[in-house]
């Protein structure tokens, strides 16, 4: 069995050259003991046929096929499931693992045996190219998932222990689309931690798309789950603003929102170099 395993749940991809990238971008990892599952979560266009034919002659890529669309919880669960190794890399059919990433994380997993999973720094990409870089807290705690998550989700590789502990994603429909921070935050209310390597291992997908998909009802569930996490892990008290924030964000214009974060994350070009795949 492989030492890591990485998930990634695809939705109507097949038109896109940037999931070939994604997983080339795996493929293409210093570290070689990996496996990689794909789970088409009931594509309504050929990704299907694709992703066949991304897996065709290469043993380490299994592809898992549901009929219907059960959202990113499901698959990643269905992953988790058929998956065989001991971490567990999740990553987004959009995005970019660095050479370095599986290597570095599953490095810092069998060294640091407390902590349940390693995120990292992230350069922010769009059609354009890298255009910003998030820096994260290394050392999160419950507090911080007050203002913001204090991991960015795709860049994140847990111990497969911890997720079976937790069973997995919530794939309900009170957390869809923020089936992440409900799992982060789970897990922290079990008393587990995480940390976030201080390098940038990671290209994360923030383009005028991704800001389409954040619509006011996922800003009202992901107010729920704030409030039930924030209870469980004792830190709600005097803080219910942050549970009502999204609600907030969720009124301000999307393409304003981007200008905000491109301001706040801009870095210089020179210092990021040009995107892979």
């Amino acid at each position: 069995m492989p030492e890591v395993s990485v998930i990634m749940s695809v939705y109507n991809m097949a038109g896109r050259p940037v999931l070939q990238a994604a997983v080339n971008s795996i493929k293409n990892q210093t570290y070689k003991d990996w496996e990689l599952i794909l789970c088409d979560d009931g594509s309504t266009d050929h990704t299907l046929q694709v992703l066949r034919q991304i897996s065709k002659g290469d043993q380490r890529i299994q592809v898992i096929h549901y009929k219907r669309n059960r959202g990113a919880g499901f698959a990643r669960n269905a992953c988790i499931r058929a998956a065989g190794g001991k971490y567990i890399a999740v990553m987004d059919a959009d995005d970019l693992s660095e050479p370095y990433r599986l290597e570095r994380q599953a490095a810092f997993l069998d060294k640091h045996t407390e902590y349940a999973l390693v995120g990292c720094n992230v350069r922010l990409i769009d059609e354009g190219g890298v255009w910003g870089e998030r820096i994260l807290e290394q050392k999160p705690v419950k507090q911080s998932f007050l203002s913001t998550m204090p991991f960015v989700h795709p860049s994140v590789m847990f111990r497969r222990t911890v997720l079976e502990e937790l069973h997995g994603y919530a794939a309900t429909p009170q957390t869809l689309r923020v089936e992440d921070y409900d799992l982060l935050m789970r897990l922290y209310a079990r008393g587990y931690l995480g940390y976030n390597i201080q390098e940038p291992l990671f290209r994360y997908r923030e383009d005028p798309a991704s800001y389409k998909k954040r619509d006011y009802r996922s800003r009202i569930r992901e107010c729920r789950v704030r409030y039930v996490r924030f209870r469980d892990m004792g830190i709600l008290h005097g803080h219910l603003r942050y549970a009502l924030k999204p609600l907030a964000v969720g009124i301000i214009p999307g393409f304003l929102m981007r200008m905000i974060k491109k301001r706040r994350y801009k870095v210089k070009m020179s210092s990021c170099g040009g995107q892979h795949g």
